[in-house]
């Protein structure tokens, strides 16, 4: 399983790490070569003031060399060597040389007035770094006329052992790796502390959901007042679920009760009617009418499951979506013509407003019906007989097609019955006891407009008008 933390420490490990060591390598070869630079340097430098130190004068060549002055060239434990020689012949060595008698510094071929530097192993078996030079000795500025000058050829070695060089130089290297190590582990342990103190919000989140109770009306996220800016959103959505879920949660064990109470009387109806069958079987004022007392109860259970397979199947889009390009006022013609066939006064208490001659739309021809159909249907059940049901058909500025259906209503309905009229097997008093009303028809309305992006609103334009407007797809 992969972790965001593990992958984020990596991440900003390695990358730092890289950065890091190019820069500490590239550091490190320049300082050592710098440090080898300047000992080459010292030792050249060294090189060269021993070489005014070889004179010319009228008795020959001579070498003004004092042990006092420079004291590192008579102990051989400093293992600093030179050698001089005049006219290819040795002519002065350093006291440091006194313990290597048969010991000779390098010498080698080079041009006049020239020198090079090379790595060589000291009389003492130490390593080091021997600077040669071949010259013509100078002659002293006042002796210029007297003494020929190029007449005298000098060879000068001086060598120098970089044994401490090279022991500083690890010293170096050995502080950078360590402070490299010691940068990389640091940025580690910060990054996974930072890494742990950004995810100690998202932790107690996960424990408070752990700990959460769907069934509980009461059971929900705390608020936290100063919410990182990165949780705070997934806080909000995660409260909308658990908020959505509760009610989904409620209206589910609404609507099994409502299932249940509705199944239960006719069920109550079909023991009743059988106990007293069988009980008094000669009685002619039950057994006349048996038969028709229970297909009329079997019919009644019919209904309510035929529409809960309604709700069940526009709820889980099961309807066969049939679009088509209809003309809208002649699908409703066709509407109210099937409603007259079952409620008589229909196409007489339907008076239709069309605002839009001529419009056609791409609906779903069944969908459109269920919808139209139980919209007229409650508003001819739910007015007062021979009142009027306007159905409207208009536009607006959003270039939406609108069906505003307004009727009477028989009793006053409040503000809070009125939100719950598109719930499942939700009924008025003055429904409960209809045999052809279930509280189904309006969850279907609501259901199916859901499918089709259809809108759905129900309002009071007064205490005794009812209006339901349905939005259709634009133009």
């Amino acid at each position: 399983m992969k972790s965001i933390k593990k992958d984020i420490v990596r991440a900003i490990t390695i990358i730092p790490a890289i950065i890091l060591f190019s820069i500490f390598i590239a550091i490190d070869i320049v300082l050592d070569d710098w440090v080898k630079d300047k000992f080459d340097e010292s030792l050249t430098t060294k090189s060269n003031y021993l070489k005014t130190l070889v004179e010319v004068n009228k008795n020959g060549v001579e070498f003004d060399f004092s042990d006092e002055f420079m004291p590192e060239f008579s102990n051989p434990k400093k293992s600093q060597y030179f050698q001089l020689w005049v006219d290819e012949k040795p002519f002065e060595r350093s006291r440091s040389l006194r313990a290597f008698p048969e010991e000779q510094l390098v010498k080698q071929a080079l041009p006049i007035n020239s020198s090079k530097m090379i790595d060589v192993e000291l009389p003492d078996g130490r390593s080091g770094r021997a600077i040669m030079s071949y010259f013509h000795p100078q002659v002293p500025k006042r002796l210029r006329n007297t003494v020929a000058p190029f007449q005298h050829t000098a060879f000068f070695t001086v060598t120098v052992s970089d044994e401490d060089f090279s022991q500083a130089l690890l010293v170096l290297d050995i502080v950078f790796w360590l402070l490299f190590f010691t940068l990389i582990i640091g940025i580690r342990y910060l990054v996974i502390a930072q890494i742990d103190k950004g995810l100690k919000p998202l932790i107690l989140l996960n424990d408070e959901i752990a700990h959460l109770k769907i069934d509980k009306a009461t059971s929900s996220l705390s608020k936290v007042p100063n919410e990182h800016i990165e949780i705070a959103p997934i806080r909000a959505e995660l409260l909308r679920f658990i908020e959505f879920s509760q009610q989904t949660l409620r209206e589910e064990q609404r609507l099994s009760a409502d299932i249940a109470h509705e199944l239960k009387t006719p069920i109550a109806e079909i023991i009743s009617l059988s106990e007293l069958h069988i009980q008094y079987p000669d009685d002619h004022r039950i057994s006349d009418t048996y038969s028709q007392d229970m297909l009329s109860i079997a019919q009644r259970m019919k209904h309510i499951v035929n529409n809960l397979m309604m709700l069940n199947q526009s709820d889980e889009y099961l309807l066969k979506q049939q679009n088509e390009h209809v003309h809208l006022m002649e699908q409703i013609n066709d509407i109210l013509t099937t409603i007259q066939s079952t409620n008589i006064n229909a196409l007489k208490r339907v008076e239709v407003t069309n605002l839009l001659a001529k419009t056609s739309l791409n609906l779903d021809i069944i969908s459109f019906n269920i919808i139209i159909s139980n919209l007229i249907n409650n508003a001819l059940f739910y007015s007062p007989a021979q009142s009027t049901v306007d159905l409207t058909i208009t536009k607006q500025d959003d270039r939406k097609i609108y069906i505003i259906i307004q009727n009477k209503l028989t009793q006053p309905i409040s503000a809070e019955q009125l939100q719950q009229l598109f719930k499942p097997l939700y009924q008025i008093d003055s429904a409960r006891t209809e045999n052809q009303h279930y509280g189904l028809g309006l969850a279907i309305v609501n259901k199916l407009c859901l499918l089709n992006n259809y809108s759905i609103e129900v309002s009071q334009p007064d205490q005794e008008t009812i209006q339901f407007t349905l939005g259709l797809n634009k133009i």
